[in-house]
């Protein structure tokens, strides 16, 4: 039975409708979720992705457990039935987050632990960020909206590229496919939020100039005091050589040292709270839901007259993201 139901009509006019209810075998709350534009092809794909999750659910993979696809049998929309995540998104809680900097290594591992079980699949997500990764609770992290972008919007052959495009790969942003390396690179930019409390490139258009600016190597500016070992990983992550990139597997090994040196805090009375209220503004022309991007041939016309540079520009700010020869050396990090 239903509960309540919700219209999310985010930026860029994207729809989404959501629905919340009793299941009536499992007896707690569900999330239904519509799913746009989609036919039959996307429905054999999501039974594909519905085995892999079962299998990956039980290897400890934290994945936001899906129960079947269902069908409203008056408007004929289908939609996705969800385990809910009642704490909301991580993009809701970053700044929760950075006031309890040891999170980011527990929730890290969470998340490495979940794509190293994709890369042992085969398989990619394709659509990494911090709108789909939800938080059952303060603690722990999971992934969903798995493959969404591609299983929706566009069949396997399709050379249709969709995503957001501050966590979108260079590679892939120049109409390359998804793959676990491009995964990897949003990684790198949700390793960037955690440290910040918002979103990467909030402040300015997510549009062609951006995408060029990360394909010539801009990134976001480096958190002040950030860890210089959790900097170098992060820089590995949004390298714009895909094979420079560790693998999943790596940064879960990785994580899972430093999330026993750096032990979240787990007693509620001693968690930080935000100490004000902060609103954050997001640029009018920012968008922070996938979409198709379809400037790649462009991207690869000017890129293609000079050689890419393979150094890496931190952001010094909205007004000066040109591309340099050379960066600065981060001074002053601190652990």
């Amino acid at each position: 039975m239903a509960k309540s139901i919700e219209e999310s009509n985010e930026i860029c006019h994207n729809r989404s409708y959501y629905e919340t209810a009793i299941h009536e075998k499992v007896g707690f709350h569900v999330v239904l979720k519509s799913l746009n534009n989609i036919n039959e092809d996307s429905l054999n794909e999501w039974e594909n992705y519905l085995e892999f999750l079962y299998s990956a659910i039980n290897n400890y993979a934290n994945f936001v457990r899906v129960f079947g696809i269902t069908q409203d049998p008056v408007t004929k929309v289908y939609m996705v039935v969800l385990e809910e995540m009642k704490r909301g998104s991580l993009r809701d809680n970053l700044l929760i987050k950075k006031y309890n900097p040891n999170d980011k290594y527990h929730n890290l591992y969470e998340i490495a632990c979940s794509l190293s079980a994709l890369s042992k699949s085969s398989m990619t997500h394709g659509d990494l960020h911090n709108g789909n990764l939800l938080l059952k609770d303060e603690f722990h992290i999971y992934i969903s909206d798995f493959g969404q972008s591609r299983q929706y919007n566009q069949s396997i052959n399709s050379k249709d590229i969709y995503g957001i495009i501050p966590y979108m790969a260079p590679e892939v942003l120049r109409g390359k496919p998804y793959t676990k390396a491009s995964d990897i690179y949003s990684f790198g930019v949700i390793m960037w939020e955690f440290t910040s409390g918002v979103s990467a490139f909030h402040d300015i258009p997510h549009d062609f100039d951006l995408s060029l600016q990360i394909c010539k190597g801009h990134r976001p500016e480096i958190i002040e005091g950030t860890e210089p070992d959790y900097v170098e990983l992060m820089k590995r992550c949004w390298d714009n050589d895909p094979n420079k990139r560790p693998t999943a597997k790596e940064l879960s090994e990785i994580f899972d040292v430093w999330s026993a040196k750096y032990l979240m805090e787990m007693d509620y009375d001693k968690r930080k709270s935000v100490p004000v209220p902060t609103i954050i503004e997001n640029h009018p022309l920012s968008c922070y839901i996938s979409r198709k991007i379809d400037h790649y041939a462009k991207l690869n016309e000017i890129l293609d007259q000079g050689e890419l540079s393979s150094i890496i520009v931190i952001d010094e700010g909205k007004d000066n993201i040109e591309s340099r020869e050379d960066s600065d050396e981060l001074e002053d990090l601190k652990i």
